[in-house]
C-alpha cells in the first residue's frame, strides 16, 4: 500500500486545514469546476479520518463526480514534529461518473482494512499526485487565503 508523496501530502493538508473544523468546504475557482473536500468519517477512532475530494457537475438534476477520490488520512503531527512527513494520505477510491467508472482499491470492514488491491491502489496514488499538482497550479489554494 502506497501513500502520497510529500508535495502531494502538503497540498492535501492545506486543503484539510482550510476546512477549519467544518465537515466540508467548496472552493469556487472560475473558470474551473468547484472543488469540494469533505470529511466523511473516522476510520480508526482518533487515529485516521476519511476524506473525499471531488469536482461535481450537474446532469439532469444529478450530481456527477468528475472525478472523486477518497482518502484515509493518518495525521501524527505534534508540536515537536509538525512536518507534513508526519501525515500519511492513502487513496482508496476513485470515481468518474460520466464514464460509470468506480474503483475501490482498499476494502474496510468496521474501520479495519480487509484487503488491498496493490496495483489498483498504486495507480490511484499516481493519479492523486497529478490531480493535486493541477489543483495547486490552477489556483485553488490561492482561493483559500
Amino acid at each position: 500500500m502506497k501513500t502520497l508523496d510529500l508535495k502531494s501530502t502538503e497540498i492535501f493538508c492545506l486543503l484539510m486545514a482550510s476546512m477549519k473544523g467544518e465537515q466540508h468546504l467548496k472552493i469556487e475557482n472560475e473558470p474551473y469546476m468547484a472543488l469540494t473536500i469533505e470529511r466523511m468519517d473516522d476510520a480508526y477512532g482518533e487515529e485516521a479520518s476519511l476524506y473525499s475530494l471531488c469536482h461535481y457537475y450537474e446532469l439532469n438534476g444529478d450530481l456527477m463526480q468528475d472525478p472523486e477520490m477518497c482518502f484515509v488520512v493518518v495525521d501524527a503531527r505534534t508540536s515537536e514534529k509538525p512536518g507534513y512527513e508526519q501525515v500519511q494520505v492513502t487513496p482508496y477510491y476513485f470515481a468518474q461518473a460520466n464514464l460509470v467508472f468506480y474503483e475501490q482499491s482498499i476494502v474496510f470492514d468496521h474501520g479495519v482494512m480487509k484487503r488491498c488491491d496493490d496495483e489498483l491502489q498504486h495507480g490511484q496514488v499516481e493519479f492523486a499526485g497529478i490531480w493535486l499538482k493541477n489543483i495547486r497550479e490552477q489556483g485553488y489554494l490561492q482561493r483559500l487565503i
